[in-house]
């Protein structure tokens, strides 16, 4: 056996004894038969679009390659794509509080559709253009929906704490998606080309559009507000309430370190392999480990979070752990299984940190302006991440690891001096009538 199939073997018993013994699929309090349709609705469509995204992913820079344009080239269309995110997604995803979040739902569906019909086209500008395009629709996924959900929860009068389950359950079904959507990508790919995945990314899509379309409620923000009013409003908050400012930047610097990550991997462990003569590493199968070590988090939080745990000692020690994972790769020369391993437990701490972060959210984030601001919270990890993309031919892997270390530890200060209030049902209901 290799080091894969004893970290595969491993953290698959791991998770599958959490699973068993905290039941993602079971809240911790007893849920009315109202709210397990509410949250099986949300959690349908959440995981349809997320697979949507995963279904691209590994193929866009191979598709680009393709089409024979240069590392170059390439770099500025992903550049082009995290720019559009930092900039237009923050404005349209500032429509979800005014004009509707179901409405802003539906035009992700649409927006991301049209990325993925450019990519049957070669030319560079219309490349460009869907990068534009799912910048701004990756802005979206990321905010309006749970926004919405946020919102439908608590005007529906569902108790907060069954909040953190719905969270958990998503993003523990997000990482099996994620393994799916790397099968099905693959086939269509091996068997009808590198657009077929971009394909099955636009049939999944359809999907989710159509059942948010057809079965969500309208919710809004502060729908009294023009677009611009919105937009300061917004701003307003994040600059003059401490406990806004301070989740936003360490969530910032936290997903900044891994979207980082995300384009560090692949080279680091390669090269970590080669000097250890271990050969090519298989992709697809430590991204199924990596996956697996996701759902160890989710499945941790799930159960730290049915015990009461304080939150801001959950993220405080959660980006701990995230800093402890990329340790060996920035230090450098620790060989291949330290790095590894180390990775892993990075991962691992991504899967706590999504549902985490999420519930964290839902009680620091004012109702009226919830989708500007979490649109307002991805402007700095995307200029984070433009300038690392802009630099990484002149900067060593080693340095990079570095940098995100440093982005760790920054956040791990910013979460221990975090106030969470505390979240009851009349303090909710009191957020509601007071937006409304």
């Amino acid at each position: 056996m290799s080091v894969y199939d004893y970290a595969f073997a491993g953290l698959g018993s791991l998770c599958a004894f959490l699973a068993y013994k905290t039941n993602p699929l079971k809240s911790s309090t007893e849920a009315p038969a109202e709210f397990t349709k509410f949250q099986r609705n949300y959690i349908f469509v959440f995981l349809v679009m997320m697979m949507s995204d995963w279904l691209q992913g590994p193929y866009v820079y191979a598709l680009y390659q393709y089409y024979n344009y240069s590392k170059e080239d390439i770099g500025r269309l992903f550049i082009a794509g995290f720019g559009s995110s930092m900039v237009f997604g923050t404005m349209v995803g500032s429509f979800g509080d005014s004009i509707g979040r179901r409405k802003t739902c539906i035009l992700f569906g649409f927006l991301y559709i049209a990325s993925c019909i450019t990519k049957h086209f070669s030319n560079y500008y219309i490349l460009m253009l869907g990068r534009l395009l799912g910048g701004v629709a990756t802005s979206l996924l990321f905010s309006v929906f749970e926004a919405w959900m946020v919102s439908e929860h608590f005007s529906r009068g569902f108790e907060p704490s069954l909040l953190g389950g719905t969270f958990s359950l998503a993003y523990f079904g997000n990482s099996i998606v994620a393994i799916i959507a790397g099968l099905v990508g693959g086939f269509a790919a091996d068997n009808f080309g590198l657009v077929a995945p971009f394909d099955c990314s636009a049939v999944m899509l359809v999907i989710g559009t159509f059942v948010v379309s057809t079965t969500w409620n309208e919710n809004y923000g502060d729908a009294s507000k023009p677009f611009m009013e919105q937009l300061q409003k917004g701003f307003n908050v994040v600059i003059s309430q401490k406990e806004v400012a301070i989740a936003g930047a360490a969530q910032s610097m936290f997903e900044g370190a891994m979207y980082t990550f995300v384009f560090m991997w692949t080279p680091a462990l390669g090269q970590a392999a080669k000097d250890a003569g271990m050969g090519d590493i298989p992709h697809g199968y430590i991204f199924a480990i990596f996956m697996v070590s996701c759902m160890i988090g989710s499945c941790m939080f799930k159960y730290l979070s049915n015990n009461s745990a304080d939150p801001k000692m959950l993220l405080t020690g959660v980006i701990c752990v995230a800093a402890l994972g990329l340790t060996p790769a920035a230090i450098g020369g620790m060989g291949f299984v330290a790095q590894f391993a180390g990775f892993c437990l990075f991962e691992g701490s991504v899967g706590f940190y999504w549902p985490l972060i999420g519930d964290i959210r839902s009680a620091v984030i004012p109702e009226d302006t919830r989708s500007t601001i979490m649109n307002f919270f991805r402007v700095p990890l995307n200029l984070i991440v433009v300038i690392v993309l802009y630099h990484i031919g002149d900067l060593t892997q080693v340095f990079v690891f570095r940098f995100c270390v440093c982005l760790l530890c920054m956040a791990t200060y910013l979460a221990t001096i975090l106030h969470i209030p505390a979240k009851t049902k009349q303090a909710d209901m009191e957020k509601f009538e007071a937006s409304g």
